[in-house]
């Protein structure tokens, strides 16, 4: 089950979401017990653009980039053959280089949310001819930024998620993986959110995956429409769809580096981003 949990590592989908750092994928792979793994990334995020509502148009000020960098530490442990915890938290800063923003909101620099999940295991594909599959059930901790700025770095919200996850290697080299889950935070709009993965391992140390992630807000009022304002930021009704692709290498058999490209392609009331990042793993 080691090499299953080494590979799933290696084919590590990385997830975006703009603005929110509530957003965190679970694995129906677990680390064996006593095992896990910690990764360091940074990410950047830029858009000229937004979805004002679901209409595309450039951002305040003739369309200045409005950005987000995020230094992310995630880990992971396994408790027993089938219960693993996970983390997420993050150093942040949004910027809004633009002559329209008040000096106080061109920067905004905090700690992102803190996220801590626990995952159960329901099925394992290394005993079954069924795919694994797992339940996850995660806490938010709302972060130490401001709200109410287009470049908020969160909505600063505590609440809960809990998905299914189903994943599945159709041979030594090649996996598939999804997750649909649900996420309530308070006087905010709930989320529908949906991951899907697909990744191939070659020559044992090179990983390569592509990458869908979607969240929808179940309520909420958008931007430009009179009942907003921007404390109301938080409120407005999020809609996030994404596409990535990601490449690894596994330098060891405990440390990898990655890098990868995902961009928005549809959304409502959140930027139109390119989002880059770089990343260092470590597995025990």
């Amino acid at each position: 089950m080691k090499r299953f949990y080494l590979i799933a590592v290696a084919l590590v989908a990385f997830v975006f979401s703009y603005g929110s750092s509530a957003f965190a994928s679970g694995s129906a792979w677990l680390p064996a017990p006593g095992g896990g793994s910690f990764t360091l990334s940074y990410v950047w995020q830029s858009a000229d653009e937004f979805y004002r509502g679901s209409e595309k148009v450039p951002t305040p000020a003739n369309g200045e980039d409005l950005t987000q960098q995020t230094v992310w530490v995630d880990g992971g442990y396994g408790i027993s053959d089938s219960v693993a915890l996970d983390l997420r938290v993050g150093l942040a800063q949004g910027s809004f280089d633009a002559d329209v923003a008040p000096r106080d909101q061109k920067n905004e620099t905090g700690l992102t949310d803190f996220n801590l999940g626990i995952t159960w295991r329901v099925v394992d594909e290394a005993v079954s001819s069924a795919p694994s599959i797992a339940v996850r059930l995660g806490g938010i901790v709302a972060g130490s930024y401001d709200t109410g700025h287009i470049n908020s770095i969160g909505d600063g919200k505590e609440g809960l998620e809990f998905s299914g996850i189903i994943g599945k290697f159709i041979n030594d080299n090649i996996a598939l993986s999804g997750e649909v889950g649900y996420r309530l935070r308070q006087d905010i709009p709930d989320n529908i959110f949906v991951n899907v993965s697909g990744g191939v391992l070659l020559m044992n140390s090179i990983g390569i995956s592509v990458n869908y992630e979607f969240e929808n807000s179940t309520s909420g009022i958008d931007i430009g429409t009179p009942a907003f304002s921007p404390p109301r930021f938080p409120e407005t009704e999020e809609d996030i769809h994404t596409i990535s692709s990601a490449l690894s290498f596994a330098l060891s058999e405990q440390i990898s580096l990655g890098t990868s490209y995902g961009r928005v392609i549809e959304g409502r009331n959140t930027g139109a981003s390119d989002i880059f990042s770089v990343s260092l793993g470590y597995s025990f």
